[in-house]
């Protein structure tokens, strides 16, 4: 018989607070949807006892319960009894989730604390109610699909008697995985290799880093469904992690990492806080296809928090997916999510970490301000937060969502100003970057406010270059006459296609936004319309930016640069290029480029002169564009073919 502690439901408080807990004699706490805050450290005396039929001292947290421990490490938390929290995931069985658990052995989490709940007579099939469980069963390595649990009662009809379980949850093994750079525990760095095997039961994970794990086959009581999927509900039990917990990350490399607590994590504080780190976390998505590496699709996602001071919940950008060949390495291009010009995705802003959720830290020191040393990074009970899980802030079980309006998102929290312009990619699949301003902000690198792509380059991509790297968030401050953001392009393929429009403006109102192509000096309006842009092989950083105003180089009494007064040829058989200034302009610039916008030569002319040559017997043939600028900043241009 469980002796009864205190039940603690929802209808009559939301949250308790206590100073200290130690529950002893077999009794237990139980919790549903009632946050728990307590000042010190929680002891469960007694362990369970399956032999005497004993359950052991325990918390039992249902219904989205979470527990927040407030000094900064307080006497720590231990006992041989149970915590048990419940969290569903959203995978299948071909499909990951990140974890990371909230829990630990003593030493740190091992997969034999991962239960599933039971049925409980007297209690309707729904599982918020149930305190019994029992402990997942792993296959074997050369088992490729995990399957849900099959219980049900005695008496089906009257939901009642003991509950048979037919088959254990039972999960793939060969999926548990591990990833720390710094070597902390089990995990390694190293690129794909680096990924260390989860699936040996005495293996462990320490508190603060994540694991990969697969959904299940099958419907059972356990599989959970929600906005964002359906997915296996697991139990996690052992003793709850509190205080300081500390995570490393190499640098130029990327660590696993996770919310370690039972409650909900403002991860934009904890990446604000933690400066050793880049202030980006990066979020696994992935298709539900095969299991075969080079089939898979997945991408991350990255969040970045904004400053401390401008009352955002920061901002997320979501993954493109991207397949993997047979090595781990990424292919050149994927399968598009709805094979049209709008992404898909979850908008969440991810500022608040549910229980349980992994994400990526990354240490980059191409930014200019990282050392070439590991970095470390804090988990603290100050970062804990009572936050229900809903689509803005979770990847894992979403509560029905609230409405908004456009000045605030679903947290009623105000947003940044910002556009959202996305690329249809060789017709396959979807790139979306995210254009945000503030004054708070620079036309340089600032920290919490872009978000790299480091961590899903695609071969053939679209992105916002700044301070040598490549970014899908990037702020500026915003003028409409001055502002101008490079738009950078990359292909694998000899020839690519982006079709790029604006999808979404958020607290951000304009009439005009264009493309400029600045070798031609046209601009093409991608917010009526969209924008096709072919490239050649390689990546180009210079040719296209991103304006909200066309810069006319003539006012009503300029004169342009009479074409007749130039007269540009090219001589195959001489291999030579020739401008002749027939009206002996004042030339200030004779540039030449490829068709894909590349820079060839550029001779800058401080004599006046009749005739320019250039020896183009270097030159692979193709046509050229010859680009004229006088010093009073007129321009021709015209195209040239080359054929040596």
């Amino acid at each position: 018989m469980k002796n009864i502690t205190i039940i603690l439901v929802a209808l009559f408080t939301t949250s308790l607070a206590m100073a200290q807990v130690q529950v002893n004699n077999n009794a237990f706490i139980y919790s549903k949807g009632t946050d728990i805050v307590v000042k010190q450290g929680i002891v469960l005396r007694d362990a369970p006892d399956e032999v005497a039929d004993t359950p052991g001292s325990a918390i039992y947290m249902r219904d989205e319960a979470q527990l927040i421990q407030l000094e900064p490490n307080a006497t720590a938390n231990g006992g041989a009894g149970t915590f048990s929290v419940f969290q569903e995931g959203v995978a299948d069985n071909f499909t990951y989730n990140y974890w990371s658990a909230p829990v630990n052995s003593g030493v740190g989490f091992s997969n034999t604390q991962i239960y599933y709940p039971l049925l409980m007579e007297g209690f309707a099939r729904e599982t918020d109610l149930v305190i019994d469980a029992n402990r997942a069963r792993l296959y074997e390595r050369s088992r490729n699909d995990g399957r849900t649990d099959e219980q049900d009662f005695t008496n089906p009809s009257t939901e009642s008697g003991p509950t048979i379980v037919t088959k254990d949850l039972r999960i793939a093994s060969r999926w548990l995985y591990s990833y720390n750079s710094v070597g902390d525990g089990s995990g390694g760095g190293g690129g794909y290799s680096g990924w260390q095997a989860f699936a040996d039961p005495t293996a462990i994970v320490l508190p603060g880093y994540g694991f990969t794990m697969k959904g299940v086959l099958g419907t059972g009581p356990n599989i959970e469904s929600s906005e964002l999927g359906s997915g296996q509900r697991y139990d996690f039990r052992g003793i709850p992690n509190s205080g300081d917990i500390t995570v490393g990350v190499k640098a130029g490399d990327f660590s696993l990492v996770g919310n370690p607590y039972p409650s909900a994590l403002d991860l934009k504080t904890f990446l604000l806080e933690n400066t050793e780190i880049s202030a980006e976390a990066y979020f696994w998505d992935s298709q539900p296809t095969t299991h075969k590496l080079v089939d898979y699709e997945g991408g991350y996602g990255v969040y970045t928090p904004g400053t401390a001071t401008d009352g955002t919940d920061g901002m997320y950008e979501n993954a493109t997916f991207r397949r993997y060949d047979s090595s781990g390495e990424p292919l050149s291009g994927s399968v598009g999510r709805d094979g049209g010009i709008t992404p898909v995705g979850n908008t969440a802003s991810r500022r608040y970490a549910a229980i349980g959720q992994g994400f990526v830290i990354q240490r980059n020191v191409e930014d200019g301000f990282t050392l070439n040393t590991d970095g470390y990074a804090t988990f603290k009970n100050s970062h804990r937060v009572f936050v229900r899980e809903n689509p803005t802030s979770s990847l894992f079980k979403s509560a029905p969502g609230s409405s908004s309006v456009q000045a605030l998102d679903s947290n009623g929290t105000p947003m940044r100003s910002r556009i959202k312009i996305n690329a249809f990619i060789n017709g396959q699949y979807n790139r979306s970057i995210t254009l945000a301003f503030g004054d708070d902000s620079t036309i340089g690198w600032d920290r919490g406010l872009e978000g790299s792509n480091a961590a899903n380059r695609v071969a053939t991509d679209m992105f916002m270059p700044l301070a040598n790297n490549e970014f899908v968030i990037q702020t500026v401050p915003f003028n409409k006459e001055e502002t101008d953001v490079p738009l950078g392009f990359a292909s694998q393929e000899a020839t690519s296609t982006f079709d790029v429009r604006v999808y979404d403006m958020i607290n951000f109102d304009t009439e005009d936004i264009f493309i400029h192509d600045k070798l031609n000096n046209t601009y093409h309006d991608i917010l009526n319309d969209s924008f096709e842009i072919t490239v050649e092989k390689g990546t180009f950083e210079d040719r296209y930016s991103i304006v909200f105003e066309e810069q006319s180089t003539l006012s009503n009494d300029d004169v342009l640069a009479n074409e007749d007064s130039f007269n540009i040829f090219q001589n195959n058989t001489n291999a030579t290029l020739t401008v002749l200034n027939r009206d002996m302009q004042d030339v200030a610039d004779i540039s030449i480029y490829d068709l894909a916008g590349r820079l060839i030569t550029s001779e800058s002319n401080s004599d006046l002169a009749e005739r320019y040559t250039f020896n183009t017997s270097n030159y692979a043939a193709g046509i050229y564009i010859v680009r004229v600028t006088t010093q009073d900043e007129q321009e021709i241009s015209t195209k040239v073919s080359v054929s040596n």
